[in-house]
Parts: structure tokens; C-alpha cells; sequence
């Protein structure tokens, strides 16, 4: 009998040993092997639900049902912008700190337009045989601007440099912010030539990888397509009709309908440069980012690896064909496809569940005013050029100063160091803003009093303000104003239909869940640092988002 319970014993014990073994072994790696931060660029929360019905289950779809969507994210600053935007999702912060105002700037001290991702101590590195140093200017960048650091320096100093970080896009400053100051790699689309490419700050040659890679010539094959419908034009039934005003029309075509023969548009619509335009844009993105993964070797090492990822094509569709139209739809369309296919790869190649996606966007966009007049809703366009001129030749009469206002856009005004240093002037620079029909409020963020405290965006203009790069008086628009376009679409409000953007999680860590709560962009840079156990970004926000945790 006794021989039996011990036998009985040594059964269970062995069971136990064999649960426990099984156990240890299903427990979660304390890194994923690599982190792939998405940010498709102009893409609006709602098209993950006003498209949802021609997705795939493997792409948008996914990340949704077996993921963590915060329906909820909004950005917090103005204006929103490319360069702001991706610089706030990585750095955790606003312009206010990491300096990235807009996409261009007026530099006081140089007396000049600047554009955020430029370094005139770079140049372009390319292949050999396509190197065009007569235009460098116009591709010497690096993340110099960057005022803060990002999330992906922090990995980069937490494992003292072992972990790979690369960024990806067409565009440079989407590829250069989100990979961070100590970034191996950042590339980005050559529209000149349809390659790849990158600047000295990061190496002096490209790597063996991305030379078979840009000799494939896949730009060159793309534009050699006809974009058409990829399903039939009935199931596009959530977009306006094919036929409609307020839309580009390419050099070479009539009207702006599918199809469009690309072969035969491209020489006469910037040839390389309109790959970009067109969705194939994000299917040679994908390419790359695959290409990326497999020339890095990303998520191979004992280190954990982060790829930053931006889709851009979205942002130019949007941009010429406004946000209710068939080729936007089509584009979404595509993409879910695009990303299907991506992270199939990332299965086959980092393994399911060994890595972790987001997935975000730089900002969303808003409706042309032209189509909100057909449809009696409130919206009007306006010319910031000539508030512009307006506005100096008021203060030259009040001054005596010929050249009062240096620079204007559609949110800031740069003035003459004459007019920003006297207050009198400058609160009647505000008073004379303050009357035009566009513009619903005017700051001065050196005279706390004028319109910071009582405003309804006063929180995103203070988040907003840089005392180096923004301007001196910042503006805003009544809703449904935008600066005046013969078609398409912009951005750049503090309104809703600029701010709210998708806000996916995926994968290693991530329970499959969903939160309304409101939460902002610089909330996914302490998310990360929590989950991964890697440092805060130094001017980061403190919050992550808490649902993610629970």
C-alpha cells in the first residue's frame, strides 16, 4: 500500500514538474525581438470603420480584432503637421519642447525659410552611379532640429547601442524623427531617381542590402502600372462618385476618374516623383520595410530591434483627392493589403507573438470647404498670403517699418524684430488679425494676456509654442476654414477632424481589447517605455496609457 501512494506521489510530482516546465516555457520573453512602429500618414480614426467592409481579415482587421484599439487619440498641439507630428508620437512631447513647429519655419538668425529635417554639414549618399551633388541642398538631412530625444534613443542607450534602430519612408523627416538622433539607419524615397537613400550623418555608403535593393528598379515597374479599382467601383459605395469636382486633374487626362494609365502620365506629372501620389507609393514602402528587416536582420540578435515604418502615399492621395474620394478609398483599400503582407513577413521572420506593432497616424484631415458648402455645412476659404500683406502694410503705417511681417502661414506670423519686441505693436498686430473673417482666435504667447488663458485651444497653442522656432502671434481658424486650394485636402487645426487619429496595439504584450477614453499622441512614447522597460524620453510625458496595463 504504501509502495502505491508513493507511487501515486512521484505521479503527481512528476505532472506538477511537467505543468510548471510547461508554463516556464509559454512565458512571455521580457523583450519582443522587434518593435515596428507604424504611422500612416493624413489617416483620419474613422477609416478603420468607414472602409472597414472591403478590408481583409489580415491587415486593418487584424490588428483591430486580435489587438488593442484606443478609439479615443487625439493630438494636442498646432498646427498638426508631418514633421510635428511624427517627431510628438516618438519623442512624447509637443513642438513646445522638441522644437519641430511645422514642416518649414522662418529661422530668425539665418533670416530664411528652413525646413525642419534639413543639415547643410550632410549630404546625400547614393548609389554611385545616381549621385547628383549638384543637388545636395535639396537631401541633406538628419534629425539636427530634433530638440528632444526620442524612444528610440532610449533603446539605443539602454542597451549601449546593441539594439538596431531604422526608419522607413518615402518621406525624409518621417523616416529621420521617429528612428531618433542615434539611429543606425533612416531612409527615404530619392524622387529624383526612385531610389532609396540616405545622408553622411548615418554612414558614408549605403549598405550592400539596399544597392541589390534599389537595382531591382521596382519604382521604375510601378510607374509603369495602371491604377485601377482594386475591387469593382460598386463596393467604393462609402465615397463620393468617381466623377467629381474638387479633385486634381493630372497633366494628360480630362478628368479625374480611374483609370490612370501611369506610363503614360508619369513624364508629364514629375515621373518618379509621382510614385508617391499614387498608392504604389506604400506598396514600395512595404517592399523596403520587408527588405529592411531582412538585410538588418532586424529582430535576429538578443537585443530587441525597432523598425519605424510611415506610409505617405495616404497623405498625398488626400491631399489632391479630398477625403471622400474613390481614390482615397482605394488607397485605404490597398494598404490593408499592403499590411497583410507585412506582417505575414514579420511571422515568418521574427515569429508571431515575438514582436509588437502600433500603429498611429502624423495627423488626420479635414473636408475641402468647397464640399462643405454643397452639403450646407459651415466652412469658407481663406488666402493667409494676403492676411499677410494686409497685416504689413497696417503696421508699416503704424511703424514706419517697411517689412513688418517676415513670414505667414495658415497658423503662424514671423514679424520684424521692430514689432515683436514693442508690445504696443504687437497687441495692434493681434487686434488687426483678430478682425479678419477666416481667423476665430489670435495669440501672442509673449503677452500671456492676450487670449492664452480664457481660449479653448489655449492648452494646444501653449503646448504648441517654441520660443526659438514658432511665431509670434499663432493663429486659428473658425471650423471648417482652410486655406484656400483649387482641390483636395489639408490639415493643421486643433478641430477634431485634424486631431483624431487610429491608435492600434499588437502583439507581443498587447491583450485584445478596446478603450474610449480620451488620450493624446505623447502619451505612446510612456506606453512603450513601460511595456519594454527602457527609459523615458527626457522631455517625454509622464502617462502611458493605462488601459494597455490593466
Amino acid at each position: 500500500m504504501k509502495s502505491f501512494f508513493r507511487m501515486v506521489n512521484l505521479s503527481k510530482t512528476f505532472i506538477l514538474s511537467i505543468c510548471f516546465l510547461s508554463m516556464a516555457s509559454a512565458q512571455q520573453e521580457p523583450r519582443p525581438k522587434l518593435v515596428v512602429g507604424i504611422v500612416v500618414d493624413q489617416m483620419r480614426a474613422e477609416y478603420l470603420y468607414r472602409f472597414q467592409e472591403n478590408y481583409t481579415e489580415d491587415g486593418f482587421k487584424r490588428l483591430m480584432s486580435e489587438g488593442f484599439n484606443i478609439k479615443n487619440m487625439h493630438y494636442n498641439y498646432v498646427p498638426t503637421t508631418t514633421g510635428a507630428g511624427h517627431s510628438s508620437i516618438y519623442t512624447g512631447t509637443t513642438p513646445a519642447h522638441h522644437g519641430i513647429v511645422n514642416n518649414n519655419w522662418y529661422d530668425r538668425e539665418e533670416n530664411r525659410i528652413v525646413y525642419c529635417a534639413e543639415d547643410m554639414g550632410v549630404s546625400l549618399i547614393d548609389d554611385p552611379s545616381s549621385m547628383d551633388r549638384n543637388k545636395k541642398e535639396n537631401y541633406s538631412r538628419s534629425p539636427k532640429n530634433l530638440m528632444a530625444n526620442t524612444i528610440t534613443d532610449e533603446l539605443k542607450l539602454v542597451t549601449n547601442g546593441r539594439s538596431k534602430v531604422v526608419g522607413v519612408s518615402l518621406k525624409d523627416r518621417s523616416a529621420i524623427f521617429p528612428s531618433g538622433h542615434m539611429a543606425d539607419h533612416a531612409y527615404w524615397y530619392h524622387s529624383g531617381n526612385g531610389n532609396f537613400i540616405s545622408s553622411s550623418y548615418y554612414a558614408a555608403n549605403l549598405p550592400d542590402w539596399l544597392v541589390k535593393f534599389n537595382k531591382r528598379k521596382l519604382s521604375d515597374s510601378l510607374m509603369n502600372q495602371t491604377w485601377t479599382p482594386f475591387l469593382t467601383m460598386e463596393r467604393y459605395s462609402n465615397s463620393n462618385p468617381d466623377d467629381s469636382p474638387l479633385e486634381k486633374i493630372y497633366k494628360g487626362n480630362k478628368k479625374s476618374t480611374f483609370p490612370y494609365d501611369l506610363k503614360k502620365l508619369r513624364k508629364q506629372n514629375g515621373d518618379f516623383a509621382m510614385l508617391a501620389e499614387v498608392p504604389f507609393g506604400n506598396t514600395i514602402v512595404t517592399e523596403m520595410a520587408m527588405a529592411t528587416i531582412d538585410g538588418e536582420g532586424l529582430g535576429k540578435g538578443k537585443d530587441m530591434d525597432f523598425l519605424a515604418l510611415s506610409y505617405s502615399s495616404t497623405d498625398y492621395v488626400g491631399h489632391y483627392f479630398g477625403i471622400r474620394s474613390k481614390e482615397l478609398e482605394d488607397t485605404y483599400v490597398r494598404l490593408d493589403r499592403e499590411l497583410a503582407k507585412l506582417l505575414t513577413h514579420l511571422d515568418k521572420t521574427v515569429g508571431k507573438g515575438n514582436y509588437l506593432v502600433f500603429l498611429t497616424a502624423d495627423h488626420a484631415a479635414s473636408d475641402h470647404p468647397g464640399f462643405l458648402e454643397q452639403k450646407g455645412l459651415p466652412g469658407n476659404s481663406y488666402d493667409p498670403q494676403k492676411i499677410g500683406q494686409g497685416l504689413n502694410e497696417y503696421l508699416s503705417k503704424e511703424s514706419g517699418v517697411e517689412n513688418c511681417v517676415l513670414f505667414i502661414d495658415n497658423t503662424q506670423v514671423y514679424l520684424a524684430s521692430e514689432i515683436r519686441d514693442n508690445r504696443e505693436l504687437l497687441e495692434k498686430a493681434a487686434i488687426y488679425l483678430q478682425g479678419a473673417n477666416s481667423i476665430k482666435e489670435v495669440f501672442v504667447p509673449t503677452l500671456h494676456s492676450w487670449n492664452m488663458e480664457n481660449s479653448t485651444i489655449g492648452e494646444f497653442v501653449r503646448n504648441a509654442y517654441n520660443s526659438k522656432n514658432s511665431g509670434d502671434i499663432i493663429l486659428h481658424s473658425f471650423p471648417g476654414w482652410m486655406d484656400q486650394r483649387d482641390y483636395g485636402t489639408t490639415h493643421g487645426t486643433a478641430y477634431a477632424t485634424d486631431t483624431h487619429v487610429p491608435m492600434l496595439w499588437y502583439g507581443w504584450g498587447v491583450k485584445k481589447g478596446l478603450s474610449v477614453s480620451p488620450h493624446t499622441i505623447t502619451q505612446i512614447a510612456p506606453t512603450l517605455s513601460m511595456l519594454l522597460n527602457i527609459p523615458l524620453p527626457d522631455a517625454s510625458d509622464r502617462k502611458p496609457i493605462e488601459e494597455l496595463f490593466k
